[in-house]
This record gives structure tokens, C-alpha cells and sequence, in this order.
């Protein structure tokens, strides 16, 4: 163990030393003038994309930095939350740390060496995209599915006689290979990655589909999103503002301007004199400050036994991003968390429950059609740009720019239908009913659509599904309606049915806004603006030197680096160490419930109620409601996204967060308007930088001091 302390202690120096490396390179092989010109017929002078392939160079090792170093942490010091959020502390601690800082300090004395805030943004995106991998992201759940089935299979479970015999061979590991994870080989032994090859080449492929199908729906929907609805995309708008990359041309300091004002230097400097005090008491074993949301600085409000415990907890990570929220979806998400109490209090009084095996019950049902009419009314509000896009991709006249897109709208279009048809393809394989597979892709992108789609409008770096899809579909059928066969491929669906990071399309949209805001000019102007503005016609463009319609290739590359790389070590790391000694079985105790589902739902028949029914499309109705009255009515207080995303775990936990950062801001804006809450935007940006450094500090602690009882830094339950 502590060679691989050591090796990752190398990698992070080595990667530092890459970044002048690259820099040295682009100064001896890359002309000044190979950049994105325009000819000299154009009167357009736009400002490169990205100047040179160094950005590219630099984000390919910073993915291994972030997979790997997640997935590293998370083994060794069991701390999960390092990638449960949308910015994960495994993504902004790296960058800066590694990206930002050095280039900082390089920009002050070799200005021209420098990356451009361009490249940054790239980099950024690349790790994004590499973070929706290690643990609790991806891993997790689909190593649970693989290795769980066959070592944990006994008597006493019945496994073996209830579906073994409808078990995808090619799906799982057997016994002895998934022996040597669980309980380790140790060093001498090799590790048989001959086992692993064909089901992760199989998970391999259906993971591909679903995420380029999640991507072709991204690039359908973006301009309907940015440019007609309007929506900010908050933890984009956090990212810029962290990166710098809002500047303008002028603006030749080594840091962004809001690292240059002295509320982000107040907000900075006390979170972490704050964060590094906690630190200090994992020696000493004085009481810590209570910002990072621990068990031991959680109070518990009951009411009465019959409603359910509000929790009251203060995560200053949660509370950083929440200040960036609209001022309504704050009210409508602490508001609906007490409608929820009171709701879910009452109906157990009257002793009226759900007796389907939906987590939530009634409740949960209620928010869950909240979030099917709420996707199916922002599909309604999208068909005419849906329909151009449609038009545009059988190649009908269109006013319609794919230019600026990931890919272009054939593309999205027919690789969405073809995404779609392996899809139905390898789940039909894998045991499940034809019409089970329909009702259940429909619920998953439904609850997929849903989730992006208020992360694009509110940003709420914490949140999860309220509920998996297999589940849903299961409960909304009834168990004694679906047979043994796909109930078994309903248990193999855990590795990507329960996953809100990297099926959910949260990452790929926030990549592909980045993209278009990379495509804007200093003032804010598109490249098709100022062709129509000037008269230049699109051929006229040199852009040999323009890696833009690349960027989608490099999220891809990046992709793949992050899966690779944290999966491999994973299975390294379990067959040397075990993974029972490594976390403590984590793995197996997921895998472990995840077929255990799949007995319940085989030995406990169950059928949809019309109460259920009935408290289903009340919250479609209610969601309907909430929305026509924002159209209608100017004062009109609920957000309907409050309603929509309440059964979540995460978002009940963050209550007082939420609470909190909606307090601060009507205070701000009662008594000094937009402006004062713009100006107090950089205090919670020091905030929030200074809590990721102190939190690096911990880990980098714990990793060398205390490796056998690391230290929980954050949690988000």
C-alpha cells in the first residue's frame, strides 16, 4: 500500500511537470501564426477555439488524475462522496491544484507559455467527462452486478434455484474469478483478465449505446435549452467563473477576476482556516467545526412518529452551489421538503400506504409523476424545434445551425434510432420481455431527461434519481405480472437503472454548453451571428487550426481514459488487496442487494392499485398546474422543479442548505437588488475554494497518516 502511496504521490508531481513540458513543446513546434484565421476577403476576426493541441495533452493524463485518483480514495480511505457529486471534489480539488495554480503562477512570469482560458475550459471538460466513472459514479454498480451473483449465491438466498438458470453467463463473473476479487490473490498470482474480457465487452458496448444515445438527445435539445428556454446552466456558470474563462480580451492577469476581489480572498482565507482546524483535530481530538455535513453535526427534528424525521445538517460544498440557485427553485425545494414531511406524516395516520415495492411509497409515487409530466411538458414545449431538427436531418430546407454542435442533427437523429435498437437489442438478450423493455427505457430516460434537465435550469450539484427505474417499472406493472427471466435482467439493470452521474446525460450537456460558450466571441456572439451580421459566408473560415468540431472526440477520448483506467485499477487493486479488505465489502454488500431485489420481487407478487394510479397522476397534475401558473402569472411562488425532484435523498439532507442560501439571498436582494447578490457571488466562490483545498488537505492526511481509519471529510446524507 504504500508503494502505491508513493506511485500516486510521483504521478501528481510528474503531472505538474507535464504541464511545462507541454508548454516547452508548443514554444519550439507551433508557429504563432497557427492559429484560427480567417482569410482576408473575411472582415471576422475570431479568437481560436483552442490554439494548439497542448489542452488535448494535458486533459488526457489530468483523466487518469481524476479516475484514478477518485477511484484510488475512494479504496482506500472509503469515502464515496469524493465522486457522488456533479462537480466532484475527485474533478475541482485536481484542477486546482495541478491545472489552475501552476498555470497561475506560469502566466505571472511566462505570460506566452501560459494555456489560454479556452484550453482550461477544455481541460475542464475533459475531467468532467472522465469523473462520471470512478466509484460511486459508475464502478460501483456495475462491478456490484458483475462479480456479486455467483459468490454470494448460498442455500439460505435461494439464488441458484430462483434465476441462475436465466442468468446471462456473459453478463457476470463465475465463482472462482469473482473469489479472487472479493478475497485477493496477493501479489504472486496473476490476475485473470481473461474472465473479465467478455462481460466487460459486453457492459462495454451497452454502456457505449446508452451514452451516445444520451448524447444524440443532448445535441436534439441544446438549443432548444440555451437559446429558446433560456437556461443557465449554474455549475457551467460556476465552472467559468472558476476558471476565468469570462474575462475579456483585455484582461491579461495570471488569475480570474473573481479570485481578484477581496470577498473571494475573505470567503477563501476563513473556510480554510476553518477546514485545516478540522484537520488539525484528527490529532488533537478537539470538537471540529460543523460544515461538512457529518452524522455528528446533524440534528434530527420528529414531530410525532407517524411523519418523518427532517433533518437539519450544514454542508458549506452544498451551500457554496446553492447560492448560484434562482431565489424561487430555493424556496420551492426547502417548501416541498416540509410538504413532503407533512404529507408522508398524514397518509400514516390514516394508515393509507403503497403495496407495491416503490422506496417512498405514496409520496414517492406523487413526486414521480410530478417528473413524467414534467419531461413529457418540456418534450411538448420542444416539438417544433424537435420537428426542424427531424427536417434538418433528412435533409429538408432548415433555418436550423448544427455547427456549433457536439455532432451534427443526423447524426443525433440516427444514431438515436440505431442507439436505440441495440439497446432493446442486448436487454432482449439478456432475459427481459419485449414490452417490459419498452415501459422500462421509457420510465429510465424519462427520469434521465428529468435530471438533466433541471440540472441545466437549477443546478443542484447533489442530486440523484428519487428513484430507479427498474424499480418503478416493476412496481408500476406489479412483480406478479413479470416473469422470472426479466425480473433476472431487471437485477442486471442495477448497473445503470439506479445511475444519476453517467447515464443521466448531466456531464455530456454541461460539455456540450461548454462548447457553445467556447463558440461565442468576446461579445457574446455565435459564429453563424456574425456571419449573418458581416456577410461571411461559412466556407470563407480557414479553420484548419480549429479543433472545435473535434471537441466531441476529446470528450469521447476522455471517456474512455476515465472508464479504462479506474476500472482497471479497481480490479487490480481487488485482486491484490481484496475488495472485502479494501472498503469493507462495500462492492459485495451493493451486489448483495441488488439480486436480493430480484427475490422479493419473485416471492412477493404484487399488483398496481388504483391508489397508486391515482396518486401518480395527481402529481402529474400538480406538476401541470405549478407550470401553467409560472406561464400565467408573474407572481406565482412554486417552482415546479421543487416538486419534481423532493423524493431525492440528497435534496432532503440538503435542507437546511438550501434553506440557507434562499435566506441570504432575499436579504440581498430586498436590501440591494441583482446587483448585491452579483457582488456577493464572489465570497461563495472563496468559500467554496478554500473548502476543496482544505478537503485535499485531508484526504492527502489521511492517505499518509491514518490509511487504516481514514476520516469521513463530507457527506451528503
Amino acid at each position: 500500500m504504500f508503494a502505491v502511496r508513493s506511485l500516486v504521490f510521483v504521478g501528481a508531481v510528474g503531472f505538474v511537470l507535464l504541464i511545462a513540458c507541454a508548454n516547452a513543446a508548443n514554444l519550439l513546434l507551433v508557429y504563432p501564426d497557427r492559429l484560427i484565421y480567417v482569410t482576408a476577403m473575411s472582415a471576422i476576426s475570431i479568437t481560436p477555439f483552442i490554439s494548439t493541441i497542448r489542452a488535448p495533452l494535458i486533459g488526457m493524463p489530468f483523466c487518469v488524475v481524476v479516475s484514478v485518483g477518485g477511484q484510488y480514495i475512494a479504496n482506500v480511505l472509503n469515502a464515496p462522496n469524493i465522486a457522488y457529486a456533479h462537480l466532484p471534489h475527485c474533478l475541482l480539488i485536481p484542477f486546482l491544484i495541478l491545472v489552475l495554480t501552476p498555470n497561475a503562477l506560469l502566466k505571472m512570469r511566462f505570460r506566452q507559455l501560459a494555456l489560454t482560458s479556452r484550453e482550461l475550459v477544455l481541460i475542464f471538460a475533459m475531467g468532467l467527462i472522465a469523473s462520471i466513472a470512478p466509484d460511486w459514479a459508475m464502478n460501483w454498480y456495475l462491478m456490484a452486478v458483475i462479480t456479486a451473483p455467483h459468490y454470494y449465491a448460498s442455500v439460505e438466498n435461494q439464488w441458484e434455484t430462483k434465476f441462475f438458470d436465466y442468468l446471462p453467463d456473459w453478463l457476470v463473473l463465475d465463482y472462482d474469478a469473482a473469489r479472487g476479487f472479493f478475497e485477493g490473490i496477493g501479489p504472486s498470482r496473476p490476475i485473470p483478465w481473461r474472465d473479465w474480457a467478455t462481460p466487460l465487452f459486453w457492459w462495454g458496448s451497452f454502456i457505449v449505446a446508452m451514452l451516445f444515445v444520451g448524447a444524440c438527445l443532448v445535441v436534439m435539445l441544446r438549443k432548444q435549452w440555451v437559446e429558446h428556454e433560456k437556461l443557465r446552466f449554474p455549475l457551467g456558470e460556476i465552472a467559468i467563473h472558476l476558471i476565468g474563462a469570462e474575462r475579456d480580451g483585455k484582461d491579461d492577469s495570471a488569475w480570474p477576476p473573481f479570485y481578484r476581489t477581496s470577498l473571494f480572498r475573505t470567503g477563501f482565507i476563513t473556510m480554510l482556516m476553518l477546514s485545516l482546524y478540522n484537520c488539525t483535530t484528527y490529532w488533537t481530538g478537539w470538537s471540529h467545526f460543523p460544515i461538512m455535513g457529518g452524522a455528528a453535526d446533524t440534528f434530527i427534528l420528529t414531530i410525532d412518529p407517524a411523519y418523518p424525521a427532517q433533518v437539519f445538517r450544514l454542508n458549506i460544498f452544498s451551500l457554496c452551489f446553492a447560492f448560484f440557485i434562482n431565489v424561487e427553485i430555493l424556496f420551492s425545494l426547502w417548501f416541498f421538503q416540509i410538504f413532503s414531511t407533512l404529507q408522508a406524516g398524514y397518509l400514516n395516520r390514516i394508515g393509507m400506504t403503497s403495496t407495491t415495492l416503490v422506496p417512498g411509497g405514496l409520496v414517492s409515487i406523487e413526486f414521480i409523476g410530478g417528473m413524467i409530466s414534467f419531461v413529457l411538458w418540456g418534450t411538448w414545449m420542444a416539438r417544433r424545434h424537435l420537428w426542424r431538427v427531424v427536417c434538418h436531418a433528412f435533409g429538408r430546407p432548415s433555418e436550423l445551425d448544427d455547427r456549433n454542435e457536439l455532432f451534427s442533427y443526423r447524426t443525433a437523429v440516427f444514431g438515436l434510432i440505431i442507439g436505440f435498437l441495440y439497446i432493446m437489442y442486448w436487454l432482449h438478450h439478456a432475459g427481459m420481455a419485449f414490452l417490459v423493455i419498452v415501459l422500462f427505457l421509457f420510465f429510465l430516460y424519462v427520469f434521465y431527461l428529468a435530471v438533466a434537465r433541471v440540472m441545466a435550469e437549477a443546478g443542484l450539484v447533489m442530486i440523484d434519481l428519487p428513484i430507479n427505474a427498474n424499480q418503478f417499472t416493476v412496481g408500476m406493472i406489479g412483480s406478479a405480472n413479470v416473469s422470472t427471466p426479466t425480473i433476472t435482467g431487471m437485477a442486471l439493470t442495477n448497473a445503470f437503472a439506479r445511475n444519476w452521474r453517467t447515464f443521466t446525460m448531466i456531464a455530456i450537456s454541461h460539455a456540450a454548453w461548454f462548447k457553445d460558450y467556447l463558440g461565442k466571441s468576446d461579445h457574446g456572439e455565435s459564429m453563424e451571428d456574425k456571419e449573418k451580421a458581416t456577410n461571411t459566408k461559412p466556407d470563407e473560415v480557414d479553420t484548419r487550426w480549429d479543433p472545435s468540431a473535434s471537441f466531441f472526440l476529446w470528450m469521447c477520448v476522455a471517456f474512455g481514459i476515465g472508464s479504462t483506467s479506474s476500472l482497471g485499477y479497481l480490479i487490480w487493486a481487488g485482486y491484490r488487496y481484496g475488495e472485502q479488505s479494501l472498503r469493507g465489502g462495500a462492492i459485495g454488500s451493493l451486489g448483495n442487494g441488488f439480486y436480493a431485489m430480484a427475490i422479493a420481487w419473485i416471492d412477493n407478487a404484487t399488483r398496481i392499485t388504483e391508489l397508486e394510479v391515482a396518486f401518480l397522476v395527481g402529481g402529474g397534475i400538480m406538476t401541470f398546474i405549478m407550470t401553467i401558473g409560472r406561464y400565467l402569472f408573474y407572481w406565482w411562488p412554486l417552482h415546479p422543479i421543487g416538486f419534481v425532484v423532493a423524493a431525492a435523498a440528497p435534496i432532503r439532507s440538503a435542507f437546511f442548505p438550501f434553506f440557507l442560501a434562499w435566506l441570504i439571498q432575499v436579504l440581498l436582494l430586498r436590501f440591494g437588488g441583482v446587483r448585491l447578490y452579483q457582488k456577493a457571488q464572489p465570497l461563495f466562490l472563496g468559500m467554496l475554494v478554500g473548502y476543496l483545498i482544505g478537503a485535499g488537505v485531508s484526504y492527502t492526511i489521511d492517505v499518509f497518516w491514518f490509511p487504516d481509519t481514514p476520516h469521513l471529510y463530507e457527506n451528503f446524507f
